[in-house]
């Protein structure tokens, strides 16, 4: 059975949705990559009681705790009362923190205020986990086989403690487990198509498990395997990934954390050819996406953004005859914006948008959702028919990804 861990983030301002919650994502990835396994994870306001529930009902059930939030040298400094109260213990000044805390001030020509050597502090039997960043030491209790670790919420001190003293000592522990993670990345296929043509291959949950991540960009896949080695780990999540890959085959875009444009962008780069875009319902979020990554000047010539149908004519050549028998929004039109801004900006490439984003403007031949995607290389155009639903963002978002998809697939072919 693998260590089981958990996470509490302490803050008011996280309960409001004011500060997002990066920290115990942070603490959740490292704490994996040392074979832990996080079981929980709890966030607490700024109330006394409430953090001593959580530290109590943390320290019963997990075997790891790590909290985060709350230490500092202001007045909002309220989690070590809250340990000493979990724990049954006082606080006791420590001269070494109080010593340090005075070399730092004067090492910065600065007086020391009154309030600070609160931070020297620390509840009584605990251990400190010195702090590289900031001032607030990290706070750690060990009893049997079971570890607690409180650090600062600033997300600099945080990750430093983490990285240099809570992961290397947990992977120390000869209890230990190894995890593996995999992520399988797909677009045009449904969470219950996908259920479906896995059901043959679903792991048991155990040691092997898969979860569904779907959201308006694609579902991902998430393969977690647990075993007494890593090579093992590496094996069963290995053999498992390739399984569910064979039978979703095209409908996988990559293993791994890469985005459909970094992707595309890679593929270009590697072939050192060029893509040059013609968007009018995407408003040039297609061009920002790709120009948003380092590098991109050496396979993006240039976008235009022809939105009226004048500048359709104007800019890119439309026939005017193709728009009147068509439509703007039509296949027609969307096959020769991408070929003609190939052959405007000189690309081998060329991918355009053209449809209905919304909220209105939708008829019933043509409603809101319906949209184009062109695609042109030396070899001639196609396009794509997508009827998409939801705000006029997400259509725009999710036209943006078929595009950079009919692109990969075309790619892919060559």
């Amino acid at each position: 059975m693998a260590i089981t861990a958990e996470i509490i983030t302490i803050g008011e301002e996280i309960l409001s949705g004011q500060t997002l919650d990066s920290n115990s994502a942070f603490i959740g990835r490292k704490l994996a990559d040392a074979g832990i396994e996080v079981r929980y994870k709890v966030s607490v306001g700024d109330k006394h009681e409430d953090i001593v529930e959580a530290i109590t009902i943390a320290r019963e059930r997990s075997a790891v705790t790590i909290c985060t939030g709350g230490l500092g040298p202001t007045r909002d400094d309220i989690t070590k009362n809250a340990i000493c109260a979990a724990f049954d213990c006082k606080l006791s000044l420590r001269d070494d923190i109080l010593d340090r805390i005075k070399k730092r001030y004067e090492e910065r020509q600065q007086k020391m205020p009154a309030f600070v050597q609160s931070m020297a502090l620390q509840p009584l039997g605990s251990e400190l986990i010195p702090n590289s960043v900031g001032t607030a030491p990290g706070i750690v209790f060990q009893e049997k086989d079971r570890y607690f670790a409180s650090v600062p919420g600033v997300p600099s001190e945080m990750q430093a403690m983490v990285v240099d003293h809570i992961v290397p000592y947990l992977m120390r522990r000869e209890d230990r487990r190894h995890i593996v993670l995999r992520k399988i990345r797909t677009i045009g296929i449904f969470e219950s198509h996908i259920a479906e043509v896995l059901e043959a291959i679903e792991p048991d949950g155990k040691d092997l498990r898969l979860a569904y991540l779907p959201s308006y960009k694609g579902v991902d896949l998430r393969v977690t395997s647990l075993a007494d080695s890593h090579e093992a780990a590496v094996k069963a999540a290995e053999e498992l990934t390739q399984k569910i890959v064979n039978r979703l085959s095209e409908h996988v875009y990559t293993i791994g954390d890469e985005s459909m444009a970094e992707l595309v962008a890679g593929m270009l780069k590697k072939r050192g050819e060029t893509l040059a875009t013609a968007e009018s319902c995407t408003g040039g979020l297609i061009a920002k996406t790709i120009t948003d990554m380092p590098g991109s000047s050496d396979y993006f010539l240039g976008g235009a953004v022809p939105y009226s149908n004048e500048a359709k004519m104007n800019l890119l050549k439309v026939d005017e005859q193709l728009l009147v028998d068509h439509g703007a929004v039509s296949a027609e039109v969307a096959e020769a914006l991408a070929t003609n801004a190939r052959e405007v900006f000189g690309a081998d490439y060329a991918i355009s948008t053209t449809g209905i984003a919304g909220p209105s403007g939708g008829t019933n031949e043509k409603p809101v959702g319906l949209v184009f995607i062109g695609y042109a290389d030396s070899a001639g155009s196609t396009s794509r028919r997508l009827d998409l639903h939801g705000t006029r963002e997400r259509i725009r978002e999710r036209s943006v990804l078929v595009a950079l998809d009919l692109l990969r697939v075309k790619l892919a072919a060559k």
